[in-house]
């Protein structure tokens, strides 16, 4: 058996599928039909490690997600009912195989869990899927105020309410264990609140002038006049936020003005509700853009004269640059600064508040002047503490709105 090929039965009733290694697509056969899969086609992939009954040894198997459907195979030929160990023959194709889809897709993402995981994961997406469905076509809003309920009573019982109160308490050392945990349970019902509400993202914008009370993003004169100058201006900006409130609101306020507004996300672990998230999201007039090595080529290639990119950057980074933020020293992502480095455009910080009345307050404020170096550069590590300070400022005026599950201080 070439290296450049491998045979492969997944079960005692699957055809026996011939794999071949071509310079552009992976070749496959089952004697009944050929096709062939494109390396930059696989998104994702999904490593496992398979223990047949009665079988000491686990067998390497990967499922190669595609657009147009998973391609699984295994180091375990089933001939039929008997387990061959093809590991070594296995080892040397599948490196090679997943060497060719880098090369052509350096963007794939690639994870390793348990079969019985990852099948549940996706049992579990279709479930969130028909809730989604549901919940959008009945009432959003008492499906909201049903996993508020549940959360505040729910979240103290996880693990994250400890981590999240751990947070709180050097953020606020001079609050009692009582208003911590008052903060803590807000954050469970916001964070609630906001899951359910992705169901409607594109929703929540729109505004009736003859009845603007019914508008559920109340915006300020002040934040109006700042996009109406973006917008005349008809140059790139820049955007920052943090999680608080409903964040995704902020990414969908360029949309509204006419911008086209780019905004970077990471991949679930699982595809269903990657796809799912990218599609709402679009739905909303946002162009997303996936975090991954090409992620700066991507912008480079996108972000044109007139259109806005947003970022969401309030999160520990562990390779980032030391700040103060609530008086400790921790690090964040200089990535966002580098940007306003790089463009030296407009930079604008934005944020969401969540009202008892059901609604939500919108704010922008800018253009902000970064912070800059002897040479008229933007300083980054300056830029940031700039910005994480902006952060503190609003995080202590709605605490019980921010993520507190996040570990900030390490």
């Amino acid at each position: 058996m070439s290296e450049l090929s491998y045979r492969y039965r997944a079960h005692p009733f699957a055809r026996v599928r011939t794999f071949r290694l071509g310079a552009t697509a992976l070749m496959i056969s089952d004697g009944a039909r050929e096709w062939s899969v494109p390396y930059g086609d696989v998104t994702f992939i999904e490593a496992d490690d398979v223990r047949f009954l009665g079988s000491a040894t686990s067998y390497l198997q990967h499922i190669l997600r595609t657009p147009h459907g998973p391609v699984a195979l295994g180091a375990a030929f089933r001939d039929p009912w008997r387990v061959v160990d093809k590991r070594s023959e296995y080892d040397t194709f599948i490196y090679r195989l997943l060497k060719a889809i880098t090369d052509a897709n350096p963007d794939r993402q690639y994870i390793h869990g348990r079969p019985l995981f990852n099948r549940a994961g996706d049992l579990g997406a279709k479930v969130v899927l028909l809730l989604v469905w549901i919940i959008r076509h009945t009432n959003p809003d008492r499906w909201a105020n049903v996993a508020a309920w549940t959360m505040r009573r729910v979240g103290p019982r996880l693990r994250g309410h400890s981590r999240a109160l751990e947070q709180i308490a050097i953020a606020f050392p001079e609050k009692s264990p009582e208003e911590r945990e008052r903060i803590a349970i807000g954050m469970w019902d916001n964070l609630a609140r906001t899951a359910v509400e992705y169901t409607q993202l594109d929703k929540f914008w729109r505004h009736d002038p003859a009845h603007p009370e019914r508008s559920r993003v109340i915006r300020t004169d002040a934040s109006t006049k700042i996009w109406t100058d973006i917008k005349a201006s008809n140059r790139r900006s820049l955007h920052f936020s943090l999680h608080i409130a409903n964040w995704e609101l902020c990414a969908i306020a360029g949309p509204q003005y006419g911008l086209k507004s780019l905004i970077p996300y990471r991949r679930l672990k699982n595809e269903m509700l990657t796809a799912e998230l990218v599609r709402r999201r679009r739905a909303a007039g946002i162009t997303p853009l996936a975090v991954a090595p090409s992620i700066l080529s991507e912008i480079r290639k996108e972000f044109g004269e007139g259109d806005a990119m947003g970022m969401l950057i309030d999160q520990h980074y562990i390779s980032g640059i030391e700040v103060t933020f609530f008086g400790r020293p921790t690090k964040f992502n200089p990535f966002f600064a580098r940007l306003v480095r790089i463009y030296d455009c407009p930079v604008y910080g934005s944020r969401i508040i969540r009202r008892d009345d059901g609604r939500f307050g919108y704010e922008i404020i800018g253009p902000l002047e970064p912070a800059r170096d002897e040479r008229g550069r933007v300083d980054v590590h300056a830029t940031t503490q700039q910005f994480i300070s902006l952060f503190e400022r609003w995080i202590r005026e709605y605490p019980e709105q921010w993520l507190w599950l996040h570990r900030v201080w390490r």
